[in-house]
């Protein structure tokens, strides 16, 4: 071979080398339905980046909050994010009103909404919150559907209560010190970070309609299904192996977690104590986010039976007009797919990890 020929060959296998690079290294952006992505949500954001879940499936993932469901699907749908984890329920209304999407993946699976009376407040009752404020994090968020199905089935109406958007953390605290809102629609998590400023609930009223509840569900276009079907199952692959190892070491989910977006930890620093509160916190969602939270031994299904039932309380709430055949809402085809991985693995990786 002629030196000419040594160095055409090398840049072509530069070239191929560097287009496979390319194609290894695929764009993802992928959207949280939370206003602030907490360590609690380090499954699906800073475990799969910190620890090269995502790389090894040949994905650059950015994940990024928005302000609730509604918001990170209608990113879907316009375009503008590959995919969202979002509430199931606001990607159905859309299914409802025409888009082309569906969710593939569910990663918490259980209810973790319920309308809040907080202690002191003298409130027993669903009843009791005619012509009461109730803070919600976001109008756009599934606790805002939530509280309108339960304060109905109660007997109010919408016009017998005034829902308030307050966010969550420091903002939501301050709007019950001041007694803008009475009481609140939010989340497990929610709830947590303040009962630990001092602010508990004396009851947390859940919608026993809602036991086939799902929460954070990966929502796409319909056509990736099928044209980047790869990309999905690795994506899907890699948040199951941040729940595994977030299952397994929540302290050290909690420090890759604020190392990976600084922004969210604590302002006075990372300290043992507030990394333990922040363990507290995330702890109330454990079960919802394990393998077995259906008792299928597989992440991220929803059976037929179960999803079919959750649309008929959806109708029943009058969340959604009608029911429809729930295919057209989501797909279990990858599933088998995502799980095929080492479990064990990810587990002893979790235990022997130490956060630098």
């Amino acid at each position: 071979m002629n030196r000419f020929a040594v160095v055409a060959f090398a840049v072509a296998g530069f070239l191929l080398l560097d287009q496979t690079s390319g194609r290894a290294a695929e764009k993802v952006t992928l959207i949280h339905s939370v206003p602030q992505l907490t360590s609690l949500f380090s499954f699906g954001s800073s475990i799969p980046i910190e620890m090269g879940f995502w790389k090894e499936e040949g994905l650059d993932v950015e994940a990024l909050p928005a302000p609730g469901a509604a918001a990170a699907i209608q990113l879907v749908v316009g375009g503008r994010a590959t995919a969202a984890i979002a509430n199931p329920s606001s990607e159905m209304i859309s299914v409802q009103k025409g888009s082309t999407i569906k969710f593939y993946y569910s990663a918490q699976r259980g209810d973790i909404f319920g309308v809040g009376l907080p202690e002191g407040s003298g409130l027993s009752a669903l009843a009791d919150l005619k012509g009461k404020s109730i803070g919600v994090t976001s109008f756009a968020s599934g606790g805002t559907i939530y509280a309108k199905g339960l304060l109905s089935e109660a007997g109010l109406s919408e016009n017998d209560y005034t829902l308030v958007e307050i966010g969550v953390g420091a903002r939501a605290a301050a709007a019950l010190k001041s007694n803008q809102v009475q009481a609140l629609s939010m989340y497990d998590e929610a709830y947590a970070q303040l009962a630990q400023v001092g602010l508990r609930m004396s009851k947390i009223i859940r919608d026993p309609r809602a036991k086939n509840y799902i929460s954070g569900s990966i929502v796409v276009q319909n056509e990736d299904l099928q044209k980047r079907r790869a990309m999905l199952i690795g994506l899907a692959r890699g948040i199951a192996k941040g729940q595994i190892f977030q299952e397994t070491n929540p302290e050290a989910a909690v420090r890759i977690h604020w190392k990976i977006y600084p922004q969210t930890a604590p302002r006075g620093g990372v300290t043992q104590e507030e990394v333990a509160k922040a363990v507290e916190v995330n702890r109330a969602s454990t079960k919802l986010v394990s393998r077995d939270a259906l008792g299928t031994d597989r992440f991220g299904d929803m059976p037929r039976e179960r999803m079919e039932d959750f649309q008929r309380y959806l109708v029943t709430t009058g969340v959604l007009p009608k029911q429809i055949g729930v295919d057209a809402y989501y797909t279990e085809d990858l599933i088998p797919e995502i799980n095929k991985f080492d479990e064990g693995a990810i587990v002893a990786l979790a235990k022997g990890y130490v956060a630098k």
